[in-house]
This record gives structure tokens, sequence and C-alpha cells, in this order.
């Protein structure tokens, strides 16, 4: 049985696909060398083209891991079957919620009901943490359908695109710690606001515990606890 990862948030912007993409580079090569599948559920499939567009100029078809293009309902079909065969799948979904929908028939929640992870990015900014905010509360309504399934939704929020000496960053700290205090759980260690992350592709890691690139041991040291928290789960 695999764990089912998604990466959720309404607003675009936060980081969502980037961090799909650098935890499945890393964690399906070494040291870590997970069976690793990633399925671009999202409308515009930047993933999906992304590594398309990796693959153009190689005349190797060796792949780190699996990319799969699906819409919702062959998402409904092959999850079963692909829970089986890998250790970890990413889901890449859209964000927009449909306010005007139940809950149960938002397009979201048919792929957030598979979910074992969800990791919500926190990034500075009012209309970032408006937007967060109200999908903090989607997922909570999503968590407390799924209360009676085997297999429970763990939320887990994280911030994302830090800047240290940022009086709108520690507002979304101060923010965060009423969350924390609400219960909500969020990740000790934040992501920086780096342009190395910018340069992402489907196929090299940032993983490296050796280096003395402050963005990669940035990421290193994130990684770290981020595999912590699914493996202990």
């Amino acid at each position: 049985m695999s764990k089912i990862i998604i990466f959720g948030n309404q607003k675009g912007g936060v980081g969502k696909t980037t961090l799909t993409c650098l935890c499945a580079n890393a964690l399906s090569q070494a040291p870590f060398n997970y069976k690793v599948c990633v399925i671009d559920n999202d409308k515009q499939k930047s993933i999906a083209e992304a590594r398309n567009f990796d693959l153009e100029d190689r005349t190797e078809t060796t792949v780190p891991y699996t990319v799969l293009e699906f819409e919702i309902e062959e998402l409904q079909q092959q999850i079963q079957a692909l829970d089986k065969e890998y250790d970890l799948i990413f889901i890449d979904t859209a964000g927009k919620l449909d306010t005007q929908a139940a809950i149960e028939n938002q397009e979201i929640t048919k792929a957030i009901m598979y979910c074992d992870y969800l990791f919500l990015p926190f990034r500075a900014g009012n209309f970032n943490l408006d937007a967060s905010l109200q999908y903090l509360k989607f997922l909570l309504e999503v968590q407390e359908v799924r209360s009676d399934s085997p297999r429970q939704l763990k939320i887990l929020g994280f911030v994302n695109m830090y800047r240290v000496r940022s009086k709108v960053n520690d507002l979304l700290i101060s923010e965060i710690k009423h969350l924390k205090e609400g219960g909500v759980s969020f990740m000790v260690n934040r992501l920086g606001n780096y342009t190395i992350f910018e340069d992402v592709d489907t196929l090299t890691s940032m993983y490296d515990e050796d280096t003395n690139h402050t963005g990669k041991l940035n990421f290193t040291v994130w990684l770290n606890e981020f595999i912590k928290l699914i493996s202990n789960g």
C-alpha cells in the first residue's frame, strides 16, 4: 500500500506543482529510492508538459518516476491498482473551489478522498492567507466526511517562499501560531524563497546532505522532516 500525497491550496503561485516535482525527484532517487508515481490531475497539465519537455533532447528513456496524465474518472478507475504498485503517489490537483457545490460534489474532493496526507503551503500576503484559510476550512470538512474511513486524511500546513525580516511574513507566522493553538498541525521547517526552486524540472534531485548551497540545504532539511512525517503517520 502506498502513501498518497497532495500539495493543495486554491491560490495559484504558492508552490503546489513545484513542491510535487521537488519531492518526487528527490524521493525517487538516492538515498531514498522509493517507487514514485505522479498523477497530473490539474487541467493545466503542467507536470505532464514539463516531463515531455525534459525528455525532448534525451536519447535514454530511463526516468526516475512515472508521470500519468489523468482526468478524475481515470484516477478513480486506476487508483486501487496504483496503490498496490507504488510506494508513494503524488496527485497534482486543480485548486479552485466551487463555493456553490456541496462538498461531496466538488471536483477536488473526488481526488482528496484518496489522499493520506495533504500538505497545505502557506505563503505570506493577505490574498494568499485568505485563500489558504478558506481552503483549510474546506479540508477540515473533507476530513470530517472521511472520519470513518480506515485511511484517515492527515492535514499539515507549512510555510513556503519564506523571507526573513519581512513584515508580511511576520504576520503570517503570527496567524500560524493561532492556527496551531487551535489544533492545526504545521511542519517545523520552512521553505525559503530561493531562485533555484523556480528552475525545477521533473528529473533532477535537489536533495544533498553535503551541499553548501543555501537553497539545496534548505530543501534537504525540509525534506528530512517531510519524510519522517509520512513515514511515521
